[in-house]
């Protein structure tokens, strides 16, 4: 049953394509894609069952012995049967032998047997070749096939028959040629467009998936970036904040103040921990001041120093602009991380914090006076300070984010003494600049 709803064109091999030593003229042809049999189906149905009809009309119709009947009925049921099995047939060169089986048939029927039978096997002959294999093939064989069906119903007068057709049939005849080959070339084409539009279905369904694999692999070091930011951030204050309290045993109050300040850092902790497992990071943000920014940085830089003892000195120069949200979080949880690596790394007492307002982009800079140039000499310090590889994410996370937004960070020991570490953002276009540069888009 398979067998029958199959169903193939037959399309020519590109020259690049062809495999060597393949000289054989039938060789530069292929078996195409399948055609869907829920497409196909109609023409199949249809081409089945008016062989079936019209095997019927040749017995009920034809005025001729019994004997030549059965022989009329057996040379048509073997051309349909041929028609089927070229069908069936996925190789190029058989289905050839069944065609010129059937166009010998067909001259048959109409040289010897009475009714012109044989001319309604090259109607279907027609149809089948021009949809079935490509036109460098179909079209000379359509041509062959037309000069013996009018030469064997007597339309060109080149054999004695004892009944030649007139001009009205030549008519007919080139009618219902005309529109079968029509019908076959418009099938094909139809067929094509089909199989076309499936390979093309297939492979946006591969690029999806690759899509897909892309979007999860980029979603999981996003949530790890956070994650990082999140705690590492809050667990090295924590620690900071465990070794001091260890000091301040014999102190009850301060020791009970800086047990507090702990406690306010461990809810913050899990409240943004919550936010980053359940993808609320992206939360909307009410319009906030240009100066905002430096606002919010300097907060971060008090409650650092609050928290670790570190001393933090913040400077600001050139005017302000607006900024997305984007930019602020990207430049809020770079300053977490350049001032708890400047703590814990780099055994810093005193940072620097410098915001840049540029006419092109914003920098903020982090000095510290910790170990600097001298632990750069120690292998896994200058791994994780300035490539940010190895156990210590953080400063390829800030690569990370400063270059989702076209920026860049640039990081080592400072001239001067201790460590540095920059991150430029450029400018986000808003108002006029944003209008203008659309204009030249």
């Amino acid at each position: 049953m398979n067998l029958l709803m199959d169903f193939y064109i037959f399309e020519t091999i590109p020259g690049e394509q062809r495999l060597p030593g393949k000289t054989a003229w039938w060789s530069g042809v292929q078996q195409g894609k399948p055609v869907s049999f829920a497409f196909a189906r109609g023409f199949q149905i249809a081409a089945n069952w008016a062989i079936v009809c019209i095997a019927v009309l040749i017995a009920v119709t034809t005025r001729a012995p019994a004997t030549t009947i059965a022989l009329i009925e057996l040379l048509f049921v073997s051309i349909g049967a041929l028609l089927l099995v070229s069908r069936i047939l996925k190789q190029f060169f058989p289905v050839i032998v069944s065609y010129l089986l059937i166009i010998a048939l067909c001259i048959i029927l109409n040289l010897f047997f009475p009714g012109m039978w044989g001319s309604v096997g090259f109607y279907f002959l027609f149809t089948i070749m021009l949809h079935r294999i490509p036109p460098a093939w179909s079209l000379p064989l359509t041509g062959l096939s037309l000069l013996a069906l009018l030469v064997s119903n007597g339309t060109l007068h080149l054999l004695p028959l004892q009944h030649p057709a007139n001009g009205e049939t030549l008519a007919f005849s080139l009618v219902i040629t005309g529109g079968l080959c029509w019908l076959g070339w418009a099938q094909r084409a139809q067929y094509l467009l089909v199989i076309r539009l499936h390979e093309t279905q297939k492979q946006l369904r591969e690029q999806m998936a690759r899509s897909e694999a892309l979007a999860a692999e980029q979603e999981r070091i996003r949530i790890a970036r956070d994650i990082h930011d999140v705690l590492s951030h809050s667990l090295a204050v924590l620690s900071i904040q465990v070794q001091a309290a260890r000091h301040l045993m014999k102190d009850p109050e301060r020791l009970a103040a800086k047990l507090d300040d702990m406690a306010a850092l461990i809810h913050e902790s899990i409240a943004e921990s919550r936010e980053v497992v359940g993808m609320l990071r992206e939360r909307p943000l009410a319009p906030a001041r240009q100066d905002d920014l430096s606002a919010g940085l300097r907060s971060i830089a008090h409650i650092f120093n609050e928290r670790t003892g570190v001393s933090c000195h913040f400077a600001e120069h050139g005017t302000p602009h607006p900024v997305d949200t984007p930019q602020r979080e990207t430049l809020h949880l770079a300053l977490r991380e350049m001032l708890t690596n400047a703590h814990r790394h780099g055994a810093a007492r005193t940072v620097w914090i410098t915001l840049e307002w540029q006419e092109a982009g914003i920098v903020l800079k982090v000095h510290d006076d910790g170990l600097g140039a001298s632990a750069a000499q120690n292998e896994t310090y200058a791994d994780e300070r300035r490539n940010g590889k190895g156990s210590h994410h953080g400063l390829q996370g800030m690569r990370e984010r400063a270059g989702a937004l076209g920026g860049q960070v640039e990081a080592g020991p400072a001239e001067t003494g201790g460590f540095m570490v920059s991150l430029k953002l450029p400018c986000a276009p808003s108002g006029k600049k944003a209008l203008r540069e659309g204009r030249q888009a």
